[in-house]
């Protein structure tokens, strides 16, 4: 066998890292040009398309004695919370009692973090990135959805 096909210079990268690195390059590019999105090749979509100027979302309040509405901390909560877009986007879908056990769920952890529950208010949320107030842009529109109380849950949509 002819040795020169085997083996590189020292200053070289061995044939087959050269090829495959040549492959690899050739198989992102079409991806990228294609648009296909195929780990861990990539065609950029998440980064590169422009978002809706109305964006749907979701929010979950305690609320306290005094009727005060706070954001549930979701990012301070352990680990096994911080599902909580999935969850919400899907609560609806959800039965009753299954409804129930997430919010009893949430006000525990909030409650466990010192803070005080007396239910648990889920809105629906649409957000105009055109909307501003002064420099900053406008909090999002809320529609009650859902009120969790410490025995029952109220469809409020």
């Amino acid at each position: 066998m002819d040795q020169r096909w085997t083996t590189s210079p020292p200053d070289q990268a061995p044939r087959w890292a050269r090829w495959f690195v040549g492959a690899y390059l050739a198989l992102f590019v079409i991806c990228g040009v294609a648009g296909l999105e195929a780990w861990p090749l990539t065609g950029w979509r998440l980064f590169a398309d422009a978002r809706q100027a109305r964006q749907p979302g979701f929010q979950a309040v305690t609320v306290d004695a005094d009727g005060r509405e706070t954001p549930i901390p979701f990012r301070d909560l352990p680990a096994g919370f911080r599902g909580d877009v999935q969850v919400l986007k899907g609560f609806a879908a959800l039965p009753p009692a299954r409804q129930a056990a997430v919010c009893q769920a949430w006000a525990q952890e909030v409650r466990a973090r010192g803070g005080e529950v007396a239910e648990l208010r889920i809105y629906a949320t649409v957000s105009d990135v055109s909307d501003r107030v002064g420099d900053r842009g406008a909090p999002p529109v809320r529609t009650l959805h859902f009120t969790c109380h410490p025995r029952s849950i109220d469809a409020a949509g």
